[in-house]
């Protein structure tokens, strides 16, 4: 007769535990309410143009946060940098121009680099290369545009330190172009 009584207990014993364990989570609340966003993620959500500018001008420096803004009437970009000592933020156009935190335009967009896409170092041709390192083997360079002229491929290739290097203009057969129109 202690038996059924005893397995009752226990049973019920059972029972409360695991209700009381399952109110335990319930309570628990995190101090976590936003997504979690990255910067890598803001940045590749920005227009191609846009991330274009933000390459020449500021290479691969660490990006704190992208915010856009609307307020002007036009869409204007700014970057944060990690490390804003050296990199203040950077205001970037829609149309990729740098633009002054009163958002006149700095610099811009060229032209040039119009409809041109991004190339990586790794994927120039050897000779396009050489004449990169001819040119400015002191300097970093900021980006490299692809850009069909005509019939030719041209290379577009800007440096971080524009003021003593220039864009350079090589075509595909590692010709650099000089008086170049465009």
């Amino acid at each position: 007769m202690k038996r059924p009584w005893l397995v009752a207990v226990v049973l019920a014993a059972i029972l409360a535990g695991c209700t009381t364990q399952a109110d335990h989570h319930a309570e628990y609340q995190s101090a976590f309410k936003r997504p979690l966003l990255s910067p890598g993620a803001a940045f590749g959500a920005l227009p191609p143009v846009v991330q274009h500018t933000v390459i020449a001008e500021a290479g691969a420096e660490v990006i704190w946060e992208v915010v856009k803004d609307n307020k002007s009437g036009k869409t204007v970009y700014i970057i944060y940098f990690e490390n804003q000592d050296i990199y203040p933020p950077l205001y970037v156009g829609s149309d990729g121009s740098v633009l002054n935190p009163d958002l006149t335009v700095a610099v811009q967009r060229p032209a040039d680099t119009t409809g041109a896409t991004t190339v990586k170092l790794t994927d120039l041709p050897p000779k396009v290369l050489e004449v990169i390192h001819e040119q400015a083997s002191r300097s970093d360079v900021g980006a490299v545009y692809r850009a069909t002229w005509g019939n030719k491929t041209v290379y577009i290739v800007t440096f971080k330190d524009d003021t003593h290097y220039p864009k350079l203009y090589v075509d595909a057969e590692g010709n650099l172009l000089k008086d170049v129109q465009y």
